[in-house]
């Protein structure tokens, strides 16, 4: 594998509706400038040779092609002669079976290498094309292990997450993402706009991205539906960093308008980077439950929604000084008597973090020591629930555990913290479960800190029904990134200080997220209220301030609207779990050894 960075293209590319080997011939042309240009990865939208928004199959049956094609082939003439590799999206038909799928190719140097079969179908996908068989495929390159992401996958946590686990550098995202066109000025509600944040999927992963789509109008003239195309490809080094990026598309959108080619580079060197590294810090052993469907029916779901007066506060903590600590959350809180449901506070609640393991010793206290009394007291003055975290001496054991405690100062549940990095390890052991608790306001699961850098966390809690999810942390920015949206394609731009992960646990477990931070000390704030619909919704997450103590509200109803895009309900039951086993293999597992060495074609997860 090359050592040395090299150039990469994402492609807005614009297929002419209805026509299938002119758009074909067009790609090749275009993949030739890219490549002429010296790039050496190039990625092309879904369904680039076909375009997309057809009636039915019948109506679609002649633009559909073969993988291998004659796409491959016209685009393979390009990857020999310049020695490149294109990831291309194609609208496949299935020659043996007559069965169509929403396919990304992968051609290099030699020809066609394999493909992905797309896992996260939307509902218009759902009209003709059946769901992948491929799982999540990694394709062994020269430029590094290569998968690829459909559009409508970034929805779901998995579909970067496990090629992650199976050995991935490079995430070639695909994409077609539209809205629909009611009338002029006006966006379907339903729609869901995936290009206009993909960074989790990067940044969860510590892989590289490029991310293409289209910047057209495409109009369909049987039903007369048309939908516009977000632009905004963008690129991004494995450590998460965005190198480059597109606008979106603007409302002078036409058929005619013309694509786009962006360039930047990737810098191998960066495959190996502190995210990718908290791989060997999973725990698969916990994650047992992503394994199990459970759609349609789930008892333990909720039935009925709760209007949720939230708070995340903000406070600065004095590390070791109790008094101060209690004092400076007293002070924030009692202004929110009366007027809130829900209070999460900062990690290490009452006396801040442990610089050491000396200081978390000195820390420690049995569970129902005075951090568990002070929240108790707290719960009952507010008249709300209220979530802290404490250190807790068990025996000879110390743990990070929250505390969940109701309005009448009942404990309603705790959790220790069961991802450690480094710094926790030295001192804590880590938890061995991740519950969801049942309270008046919902079902409310509980995460620590560092378990936001692992998606199969917040995963776990969505598919045990976790309304919300709350999350004591302290954080100094050494993880995660600000959200870099595309500005415009969001119905309300999000704060400039929005923390990419937790802006992600809310979308792909569709649970309300509301994090603590402190600030002092290291702790830089950018607590947040993070929302289940962050395309569309006209509840716009808000954040405290960076640096300095503050408190951030928001009321939200915790099943969402039925009319939106998802729901935790449609997301669990989208979950293709057949595919999903890998997560919770033991890292020394033979069938976890085989999918990392598999090369891709028809990978699968046993």
């Amino acid at each position: 594998m090359t050592t040395e960075p090299f150039t990469v293209a994402a492609v807005e590319f614009n297929p002419v509706f209805g026509e299938l080997e002119p758009n074909i011939a067009r790609a090749a042309a275009v993949a030739r400038e890219a490549a002429s240009a010296g790039a050496r990865l190039i990625v092309m939208p879904e369904a680039a040779v076909s375009g997309y928004i057809y009636r039915d199959r019948q109506q679609f049956e002649p633009f559909l092609d073969t993988v291998p094609g004659k796409a491959t082939d016209a685009i393979a003439e390009v990857t020999r002669e310049f020695g490149c590799h294109v990831a291309i999206g194609i609208a496949e038909v299935d020659p043996d079976t007559t069965l169509a799928y929403n396919a990304g190719v992968l051609i290099g140097p030699h020809g066609y290498i394999g493909k992905y079969r797309k896992n996260g179908l939307n509902p218009t996908d759902q009209l003709w094309f059946a769901p992948g068989d491929t799982g999540y495929p990694v394709f062994h390159t020269e430029l590094g292990r290569i998968c690829m992401v459909i559009c409508y996958d970034d929805t779901y946590w998995e579909p970067a997450r496990i090629p992650a686990i199976t050995g991935a550098d490079i995430i070639a995202y695909i994409c077609a993402s539209d809205r629909v066109l009611e009338r002029p000025g006006v966006q379907a509600p339903g729609n869901h706009s995936t290009i206009a944040a993909v960074q989790q999927l990067s940044a969860w992963n510590g892989l590289a991205m490029v991310a293409a789509d289209r910047n057209n109008l495409e109009t369909n003239p049987l039903t007369g539906e048309s939908v516009f195309y977000g632009g905004a490809a963008s690129i991004w080094q494995a450590t998460g960093e965005r190198v480059a990026h597109a606008p979106c598309t603007d409302a002078n959108t036409t058929a005619g308008n013309p694509g786009r080619i962006l360039y930047a580079q990737i810098d191998p060197n960066l495959f190996d980077n502190p995210q990718k590294r908290t791989l060997q810090w999973r725990r698969p052993d916990l994650y047992g439950d992503l394994a199990l469907f459970r759609s349609p029916t789930d008892a333990r779901a909720s039935t009925q929604a709760h209007r949720v007066r939230a708070a995340a506060v903000q406070v600065r903590q004095e590390p070791g000084q109790r008094t101060a600590c209690a004092a400076a959350v007293q002070a924030a809180v009692d202004p929110l008597a009366g007027g809130v449901d829900l209070v999460v506070l900062p990690a290490f609640t009452f006396t801040g973090p442990p610089a050491h393991a000396d200081a978390a010793v000195a820390h420690a206290e049995p569970a129902e020591g005075p951090s568990q009394a002070e929240a108790c007291a707290i719960a009952e003055r507010l008249g709300a629930h209220v979530v802290a975290s404490h250190v807790e001496r068990d025996g000879g054991d110390l743990f990070h555990r929250a505390v969940l405690v109701a309005p009448d100062g009942r404990v309603v549940g705790a959790y220790r913290q069961a991802h450690l990095d480094p710094v926790h390890s030295a001192w804590a052991t880590a938890g061995d479960d991740l519950p969801v608790f049942d309270a008046a306001i919902g079902r409310i699961g509980l995460l620590l800190c560092e378990d936001a850098r692992f998606p199969e966390a917040a995963a776990v809690l969505a598919v045990r029904r976790a309304d919300i999810i709350a999350i004591p942390t302290w954080w100094d920015g050494s993880y995660g990134a600000p959200l870099h949206d595309a500005a415009g394609l969001f119905a309300h731009d999000y704060p400039a200080n929005t923390m990419c992960m937790w802006y992600a646990i809310a979308k792909t477990a569709q649970a309300y997220t509301i994090v603590a931070n402190a600030v002092g000390g290291g702790a830089i704030g950018d607590s947040g209220i993070f929302t289940i619909n962050p395309v569309d919704s006209q509840e716009p997450p808000i954040t405290a301030p960076s640096d300095e103590p503050g408190v951030a509200r928001l009321a939200f109803s915790t099943l969402g609207d039925p009319g939106w895009w998802m729901n935790q309900h449609r997301m669990l039951g989208g979950r293709r779990v057949d595919y999903a086993a890998p997560v919770a293999f033991p890292p020394g597992s033979a069938a976890l050894a085989r999918l990392r060495e598999d090369h891709g074609e028809q990978a699968r997860c046993s």
